[in-house]
């Protein structure tokens, strides 16, 4: 039996980070994953960034994490979105090289001596002992499985039980096993959806037609830059039209989203286009971004027209698109369905509550987005290398951090869609900037091992002008923030008893009792944000543990 202090299952964005952090902080550890080319695999859009999303790479890169570093190797086209705004609403967003992204993810992860990676699927899964394939033994766990677990493709009546499509045009296996391991541990599973659009030959595309998207000259960098890099590509952007929309109208019988061949639930806040044409009826019209898939590559993703239809009603509304009319399509849109758990059977640790060796992050806690599962990727490798080694947990709330609004969030109230992180979301996005990131996180990262002195006060002097600049700008709602928060933590710190009863306690109602005897919150803070929770339930609660 081979043993590890940590095994990271999946080599996604979140299986990426997991084992990085916990290789740094001295875990012994190991990343398995189904094919080398899973490694940063940028299964979608490949891009990096976006409102709320850059905020929480600048988090990931304070605390020594990968995902920056990689995608400032790899950028080709960068833009600063909400430039004119203050620095609280600005979002770096960056498209990406797949190849170099790849391969800059491979070169990071060779510089850790205590990370082994292996190319396996997994066939066999003990979580009680912890013990994969009846050969890897771990201490701690860490699933990352993605869309994966039960992975269902769907385009038009075609239905194929997979994982993501590959560049070659072939899929990888879905895993049927772990849903069936979880389920039979508790975990109670549910299904959601997620979709890509078509892929087009960049030289079939007229982009006389389309209005021209450069990039910043010069443009920030997520982490510490890459002077090597010098690419400089352009986007483009088109439009969908009457005549498009007119198609899927026609044809929305056929589509599975709507004729009940998609059970998953997908994320609101990026659908197909079908479902955009049909809750949106006012609009004759939708953008649609064309964006490079790499420096040299001859594929272009059309970014807003994911899609479930067959290929045959693809192929009538993609060349109704100005620009797209002689489109060469190279691979066709599909849906993925896939199995996520509760999020709410974790505690802000992104720790199982009935199973502590067992850890999660990623799509399989119901979320949706790179770096989405790279944040939760980070936290849970370091709190599982926490569990393995005897050392201090990762602890960041939603008062510090971008990235533990995320997980406050999916623990607390759970998720019935796949959860995308909007800096919106954050009650103290002003202080939670982007540029001081490293003010906030990076002594955390520095006290529990995830990086070095030296290495926060280089990044930390490079910064701190910025840092003070904005501070100063935004100096009366970052102290009125500072007042919240100390009046937040006086009770919302406050510990709940994993035993603790809540039935029969006055001014609680039987749905609520049953809401919170099944969610256990683990303080007053996570109590609080329990849908239908009352100020008077809450006193109900403060006082019962206190007296």
């Amino acid at each position: 039996m081979n043993k590890y202090d940590v095994i990271v299952i999946g080599g996604g964005h979140a299986g990426i980070e997991a084992a990085a952090a916990a290789a740094r902080r001295g875990a012994k550890t190991l990343l398995m994953t189904q094919c080398m080319s899973d490694l940063g695999a940028l299964s979608c859009n490949p891009s990096i960034g976006g409102p709320g999303k850059s905020q929480m790479v600048a988090e990931i890169t304070a605390l020594g994490g990968v995902m920056g570093r990689a995608a400032d190797r790899s950028g080709i086209h960068w833009r600063t979105l909400n430039a004119t705004h203050g620095a609280a609403t600005q979002a770096l967003r960056a498209q990406i090289d797949r190849d170099m992204y790849h391969n800059a993810i491979v070169d990071i992860l060779g510089e850790y001596k205590n990370l082994d990676i292996v190319f396996e699927t997994v066939v066999s899964l003990d979580i009680e002992r912890a013990i994969v394939n009846d050969k890897y033994n771990g201490t701690a766990l860490v699933l990352t499985t993605g869309t994966f677990l039960n992975g269902l493709v769907t385009r038009g009546d075609e239905k194929l039980s997979s994982g993501r499509l590959q560049d070659d045009g072939t899929y990888q296996a879905a895993d049927k096993n772990i849903s069936d391991v979880l389920r039979s541990a508790g975990f109670k599973i549910m299904r959601l959806k997620t979709g890509t659009p078509a892929r087009i030959r960049r030289s079939s595309i007229d982009f006389s037609l389309c209005e021209v998207q450069p990039g910043d000259t010069p443009h920030d960098w997520f982490a510490d830059g890459c002077a090597d890099n010098k690419y400089d590509s352009v986007c483009y952007i088109t439009h969908t039209t009457e005549k498009t929309h007119q198609i899927i109208r026609d044809n929305i019988k056929n589509a599975p989203m709507y004729n009940g061949d998609i059970q998953g639930t997908g994320p609101r806040y990026c659908p197909s286009l079908e479902d955009k044409v049909m809750r949106f009826p006012e609009h004759t019209s939708h953008h649609v971004f064309l964006e490079p898939e790499g420096w040299d590559s001859d594929l272009i993703y059309p970014n807003g027209i994911s899609t479930s239809f067959g290929s045959d009603i693809q192929d009538k509304w993609i060349r109704t698109i100005p620009a797209l009319e002689n489109a060469e399509i190279v691979r066709y849109g599909y849906a993925i369905e896939y199995d996520a758990i509760d999020a709410r059977s974790l505690n802000d640790k992104l720790q199982s509550k009935d199973v502590p060796h067992l850890f999660f992050a990623g799509q399989i806690n119901g979320t949706s987005g790179y770096e989405e599962a790279a944040a939760q990727g980070l936290v849970a490798g370091a709190n599982a290398a926490a569990f393995a080694c005897g050392k201090e947990y990762l602890e960041i709330d939603r008062t510090n951090a971008m990235i533990g609004v995320m997980i406050d969030d999916i623990t607390t109230l759970g998720v019935d869609e796949p959860y995308r992180m909007f800096s919106s979301r954050a009650e103290y996005r002003l202080s939670l900037r982007a540029d001081n990131a490293i003010a906030r996180l990076g002594p955390i990262g520095v006290k529990i091992g995830l990086t070095t002195k030296d290495w926060y006060n280089k990044i930390f002097d490079s910064k701190k002008e910025t840092i003070a600049e904005n501070d100063k700008f935004y100096a009366g709602y970052i102290a009125r923030n500072e007042r919240e928060i100390a009046a937040y933590k006086r009770d919302a710190n406050l510990k709940i008893p994993n035993d603790f009863v809540y039935a029969g306690l006055p001014g609680l109602t039987n749905e609520l009792i049953e809401k919170l005897t099944a969610t256990r919150p683990e303080n007053i803070a996570d109590l609080s944000r329990i849908p239908g929770m009352t100020p008077a339930g809450i006193m109900v609660v403060l006082r019962k543990i206190k007296n």
